[in-house]
């Protein structure tokens, strides 16, 4: 295992190390809205300069420099070091060196391309269609726009992401932009309050290639909606590229626009599924050669067997477990690892199986209430979660039919029958099921 707290005082390989550090750390949207847009401006005479995002965003990463310092001296072997944030605003001075990250043009992650993606059978359409996009935006009528769609942490972002880098990089002449649908959403709002609606405009319609991430949250934006709306309608009758992402397919977007969701769709949809052992290790072990690092073998299996369903928490925990070692100066060990994750990984002394826990385990893997699968309604959204959960009370714990039925909603036997064979029929042909129930027995048995 390389030393922890090697590596060169370059501005941005430092930068990106404390970055790794902060993410575990984090929520997601935190992460994504607040660091990772910030640029390393300057690393001289112990002070690493970093810019944030706006002035808007600045308070917010402030409030976060307390850890940004102490991860800067975990990586330096420096106590004197310190952080200074600035502001677009402050750093305006065009006399300053500095490399201006991909991000402040596209909004693009650097390190999320075709090469640090692990392809496998969960992302298989979803990858190919991704290159085919890459390779020519715009080129493919049937693929605009490209919708990605799976549970969080499974790839989304990071294709979406590999898309944008690839023609960032072989077509100079096409304009990239990148933008999570909530950052979309509060540039929208701040345009109408400060009259600047045709900037905004002018912005996303004049992008070759758009790239929208978790359109998901923009349910019940009406106006957003309609901004899109009409954004999506002047890309495509010019024959630009449009990709968007999100947690559910089109038809399961119940709060969005009809006419919006009729053009998520008719373009291709591609899903990612939950990723198998073999997936998930071929991923660790991409991450560690990325990461010129080296982990014993007990720690590897640690890790895939307790992190079963999300590839951004198999990195999360790894990075974690890398901050820890680097911090404390200690090997990478088992013991290492299971305190680094103990607050991470569900305790080895799980609930007892009833059906409670089973129809709230379902619940929360699907993101649904309780009402909603107890209720009457029979979107896609909740029928199939509801069947899953009467399959493992079946299954796990061989409840009698009408047991079953009452419990849920006070269903008739018959329909538990039905959601059981149902459920068991598609088992045989359907892996992305298959890999879910799985997941969810092992959830369950807390094996």
């Amino acid at each position: 295992m390389n030393s922890p707290g090697v590596f060169s005082l370059d501005m941005y390989i430092l930068w990106n190390e404390t970055k790794k550090m902060i993410e575990p750390t984090i929520s997601e949207v935190v992460f994504d809205a607040m660091i990772d847009p910030i640029v390393p401006v300057s690393y001289k005479n112990d002070v690493l300069t970093i810019q944030a995002r706006s002035e808007f965003y600045k308070p917010t990463v402030e409030r976060l420099l307390r850890d940004i310092t102490r991860y800067v001296r975990a990586i330096t072997e420096n106590d004197d070091a310190e952080v200074d944030i600035v502001s677009p605003e402050e750093n305006a001075d065009p006399s300053r060196e500095r490399k201006i990250d991909s991000y402040s043009k596209t909004g693009l992650r650097a390190r999320n391309t075709f090469d640090t993606f692990v392809p496998g059978k969960c992302n298989e359409l979803a990858y190919a269609a991704s290159r085919a996009v890459a390779g020519s935006p715009g080129g493919f009528e049937s693929y605009n726009p490209l919708f990605l769609y799976g549970d969080v942490g499974l790839g989304k972002t990071h294709l979406i992401h590999s898309i944008g880098n690839l023609i960032y990089d072989n077509r100079p002449e096409l304009r990239v932009l990148y933008v999570p649908s909530a950052i979309f959403t509060d540039e929208y709002i701040s345009s109408i309050r400060e009259k600047t609606t045709p900037a905004f405009r002018k912005k996303y319609r004049s992008a070759d290639v758009l790239l929208i991430d978790d359109v998901q949250f923009l349910e019940g934006k009406v106006e957003t909606q309609e901004e899109l709306f009409h954004t999506y309608n002047y890309m495509t009758d010019r024959g630009r590229q449009i990709v968007f992402t999100s947690d559910v397919p089109p038809n399961d977007l119940t709060n969005l626009e009809n006419r919006l969701t009729s053009r998520f769709s008719s373009g291709l949809i591609a899903d990612i599924s939950i990723p198998d052992y073999e997936t998930r290790n071929a991923i660790l072990e991409k991450k560690l050669a990325m990461e010129d690092i080296e982990i014993p073998e007990p720690v590897k299996e640690y890790m895939l067997k307790n992190i079963v369903s999300n590839i951004r928490d198999l990195e999360g925990a790894l990075n974690k477990i890398i901050a820890n070692a680097r911090l404390t100066n200690k090997q990478i060990t088992l013991e290492l690892a299971q305190y680094s994750l103990r607050d991470q990984l569900v305790a080895k002394e799980k609930p007892p199986v009833t059906m409670d826990y089973i129809r709230k385990t379902v619940a929360e893997r699907f993101g649904v209430s309780i009402e909603e699968i107890n209720g009457r309604k029979r979107t896609q959204k909740l029928v199939m979660p509801r069947q899953i959960a009467m399959y493992l009370c079946r299954k796990l714990m061989d409840i009698p039919l009408p047991a079953v039925g009452e419990f849920f909603g006070g269903r008739d036997h018959t329909t538990v029958i039905h959601s059981c064979n149902k459920i068991t029929n598609e088992l045989e042909f359907d892996e992305k099921l298959r890999l879910t129930v799985e997941e969810l027995e092992i959830m369950i048995k807390g094996e």
